[in-house]
């Protein structure tokens, strides 16, 4: 591997193969469930509580025997409610919807998220860095590759997803006899900087009252984490480039000069590459440090992972937790990440002692609408008609009721218009939002033959070349 090359945690760290990505289905809540299963999803399945060939039976009483099917379609699975009670994707009612990558589905008091795994992706064993994600199994196992090697680092991702732990991590993976010196750029004044990285002798400036080595010479042999490096002041940015290059620097106050030979690790929050182009931060150095490149995932790309992190904290296990309160842990888009989990989690905790652990509980710290809620909106638009299609998209669920009944219009005599350009995907998913999959209405919305409105719903994956029209 060419070390100037970026390798990032969603590309993994070594070929992949050739075959495209395995669709599977994570149980990740439910009665009896003591820990997530994780099963491919190669053909139909069915979940329930029926103990049949081809069902997937758990022991939840509020699931119907047969409740919902699951039929992956390419990278997609197609979910049809067959119960009694109902089955939720993201949070919104449906009988037949599409759920991708991350999406949650519920049935019963049990939750299940969808998810693309690459085969033949590596994982490694980092006791720090949790969870079963793919995203998180191909971090861990760019780690374990990247650690023994001397090149530099450049960690990405946003506040909170943990990229001080990658950083040690990749320390403790080195073997480097030196030591893990960490300095937070962005937490310290621009005149104080200089003499943070490169040390002073005593009486280089008023308060140096000793000689400081600088965090540089403290990392000799081992590893200097440079956090929110994209906060570095350029005029600091230039001297810091030479020091990297050199291996050496000059004190403040001295002109005598010392090696430092540690290897960096460099993390932000921002976008570097657009920071060079804006002129704020230095391209040379952007193209020193980022000899290599991982991203640490945000946690709403991690939504199997969240009721196991919130259970390391809460010091008790989730299947305790109404299903409500799990699903809303899961819907949740954690802005602020691991670090807003555990003070979710803490709150849960303290607030344990009081009573059962709901979703009123902590309400006003999800970013969530009331589950139930939406789902008496969505039962009462169901008896409008006997079928009604959700269109469902990764964290964001569009609920599609069926339109009021409309009296048929007078035949009037065809005119000739001009043939307007095909609708884009964005127009379409207005229409369906609009309209359901009512191919007649939006026919006349588009300008469009029934026949051709329905190829366009078919190929835009809101229709299937089995499905009936909705009229």
């Amino acid at each position: 591997m060419a070390w100037d090359e970026e390798v990032t945690a969603e590309a993994g760290t070594e070929a992949i193969a050739t075959a495209g990505p395995e669709l599977s289905l994570v149980h990740v809540h439910g009665p009896g469930l003591s820990s997530a299963v994780t099963m491919p999803l190669l053909d139909a399945l069915v979940i329930g509580r029926a103990r049949e060939p081809g069902v997937y039976a758990i022991p939840d009483a509020r699931i119907s025997r047969k409740h919902v099917r699951l039929l992956p379609e390419g990278e997609r699975v197609r979910v049809e409610d067959t119960s009694t009670n109902g089955t939720f994707v993201m949070g919104a009612r449906v009988q037949r919807a599409i759920a991708g990558d991350g999406d949650v589905i519920r049935a019963g008091d049990s939750l299940f998220v969808v998810r693309l795994r690459a085969r033949g992706a590596i994982d490694a064993s980092v006791a720090a860095l949790l969870g079963t994600a793919p995203s998180m199994q191909r971090l861990r196992g760019a780690i374990r590759t990247v650690a023994p090697h001397d090149v530099p680092i450049l960690v990405l991702g946003e506040s909170g997803t943990g990229k001080e732990l990658v950083a040690r991590a990749l320390h403790d993976a080195s073997g480097r006899s030196g030591a893990f010196v960490a300095l937070n750029c962005g937490a310290i004044p621009e005149a104080l900087a200089e003499s943070q990285l490169f040390g002073h002798v005593a009486g280089a400036f008023t308060g140096a009252r000793s000689d400081f080595p600088g965090v540089l010479r403290q990392a000799h042999g081992g590893t200097l984490f440079l956090d929110e490096i994209g906060e570095m002041p350029l005029a600091i940015q230039a001297k810091l480039l030479r020091a990297l290059e050199e291996r050496v620097v000059t004190p403040v106050g001295s002109t005598k000069t010392f090696a430092a030979q540690a290897t960096i690790v460099a993390a932000t929050h921002r976008d570097l590459r657009a920071a060079v182009d804006e002129g704020r931060f230095r391209g040379d150095l952007y193209s020193r440090l980022a000899g290599v490149v991982l991203r640490t995932p945000p946690l709403r790309e991690r939504r199997e992972d969240v009721l196991a992190l919130v259970e390391r904290t809460l010091g008790r296990t989730t299947s305790e937790l109404d299903t409500d309160l799990a699903e809303a842990l899961l819907l949740h888009p954690w802005p602020f990440n691991v670090r807003e989990l555990l003070r979710v989690a803490t709150e849960l905790r303290i607030r344990a002692a009081e009573g059962p652990l709901t979703l009123a509980t902590i309400a006003d710290r999800l970013d969530v609408p009331s589950l139930s809620a939406r789902r008496v909106a969505v039962s009462t638009a169901t008896t409008m008609e006997s079928e009604v299609v959700v269109l469902v998209e990764p964290a964001t669920p569009t609920i599609v009721p069926s339109p009021p009944a409309i009296a048929a219009p007078p035949p009037r005599k065809k005119k000739s218009r001009p043939q307007r350009p095909p609708p884009d995907r964005e127009e379409l998913a207005g229409l369906v939002e609009e309209h359901g999959t009512n191919v007649s209405r939006i026919a006349r919305a588009l300008g469009y033959s029934r026949r051709q409105t329905r190829r366009f719903l078919i190929t835009g994956g809101w229709m299937s070349e089995s499905d009936p029209d909705v009229d």
